[in-house]
């Protein structure tokens, strides 16, 4: 989608001329497990703590009084870790160093965990199929070593909802029933990548030897996250939000996009974790309705415009996608969703977890404050300041 939008910037001369004129609720039930075990003696380990979603779910886990062990690439990047470092009030925060590409160092981190939040994804850099198998071996070398350890009873894997939807008639409905369609040639590198990585780590906990850690597996598959970030991280959705504040954008792609606020997908990630009717069950984190671009840029543009920000206030007509379709293999990859709704059915989530989850206004309009006064957004001479009711992830 990024991409996407970042192509109808570059055509921004021919767009202009065409279009002038429940905060931290406790899961339902705890893990039997963890009956005579309290939160403090619990260690959960995240990995890829400094990123977007892990950053919450170690502030969750913390607010709930768990000890956690945070995972990052590299200890020596402050930038990256000190705003995790600050989640810390009273010393139940570590951090390590692991890398996701690599089998040793794992042991290690996991050793004495009490669960694993595998949120972490390897970063690709570059395009080509490479991205898939550098997925499945950083979910597999985690799992690798969770095997090894019997102090660990679950593991909670990120994936996405592109493991989900893609390759498929997009007119109707997806639950947590559906699967991706490879053999569909529209689907792109990070779809294939999802999907195959969270397929190989169901196989895996599946056919754990007899004498190995047979752990539990649950995974969350959010749709697009928004919402406050603790780091000044520039992941897909946070850089919707710059190009549609900065005016990057000179018209919405005429598309549809499920959305879902981070602290959302963060409580869900605890809630599998100490529920064991979650085991063995994927679930999509999506907040209802879908949104189209167009209501996005309606969102912020409202709240904002007093602030000095203009926002699109037109949609791409569909020919100009179609026409770099005929070019650009993640273009074609969208075509088929161009003017239809997008629907995932999230009752799961509500039933089993007890989820309720947030207005996406709303966690579209606190997100573009966190990015102003966090310097994600440049600030304008007239913006005003952030609301008092949005100040609580505003601070550097």
């Amino acid at each position: 989608i990024v991409s996407l939008q970042t192509r109808l910037f570059s055509l921004r001369p021919l767009t202009s001329r065409l279009l002038s004129g429940a905060e931290w609720s406790l899961p339902i039930r705890l893990c039997s497990t963890m009956a005579d075990k309290e939160p403090k003696d619990t260690l959960v380990l995240v990995t890829g703590a400094s990123g977007y979603v892990a950053s919450h779910v170690v502030l969750n886990l913390l607010k709930q009084g768990f000890r956690v062990r945070g995972t990052v690439r590299s200890l020596k990047n402050a930038a990256k870790i000190d705003p995790i470092r600050k989640l810390d009030v009273d010393g139940r925060l570590e951090l390590v160093e692991a890398d996701l590409l690599k089998e040793e160092g794992w042991a290690n981190a996991i050793s004495g965990c009490d669960f694993v939040q595998h949120v972490a994804s390897p970063f690709p850099i570059v395009a080509d199929e490479t991205v898939v198998t550098t997925a499945i071996s950083g979910t597999l070398n985690v799992l690798k070593a969770v095997a090894k350890c019997p102090s660990v009873q679950k593991v909670v894997l990120t994936s996405s909802c592109v493991s989900v939807n893609e390759g498929h008639d997009q007119n109707r409905t997806f639950d947590e029933e559906d699967w991706t369609n490879l053999e569909d040639s529209r689907v792109g590198l990070y779809p294939k990548s999802k999907t195959m990585a969270e397929k190989e780590a169901w196989k895996f906990q599946k056919e754990i030897p007899e004498g190995d850690n047979k752990f539990r597996l649950s995974t969350i598959n959010p749709v697009l996250v928004i919402g406050p970030p603790l780091i000044d991280e520039q992941g897909s959705s946070i850089s919707i939000i710059r190009q549609f504040l900065q005016h990057e954008m000179p018209a919405c792609p005429p598309m549809q996009v499920a959305l879902v606020d981070v602290r959302d997908v963060a409580e869900m990630h605890v809630k599998a974790m100490l529920s064991p009717e979650t085991d063995g069950h994927r679930f999509l984190a999506a907040s209802q309705p879908s949104y189209w671009f167009r209501d996005i840029s309606r969102v912020l543009g409202k709240e904002f415009k007093e602030h000095g920000y203009c926002t699109p206030r037109y949609e791409a007509p569909g020919f100009i996608v179609r026409l770099m379709a005929i070019f650009d293999k993640q273009a074609a990859s969208v075509i088929d969703r161009l003017h239809h709704e997008i629907k995932f059915d999230n009752s799961k989530a509500q039933r089993m977890l007890g989820m309720s989850f947030r207005d996406p206004d709303e966690s579209l309009k606190e997100m573009g404050y966190v990015c102003i006064e966090r310097g994600i957004v440049k600030k304008n001479k007239n913006y005003k300041g952030c609301p008092e009711k949005y100040k609580e992830f505003a601070k550097h």
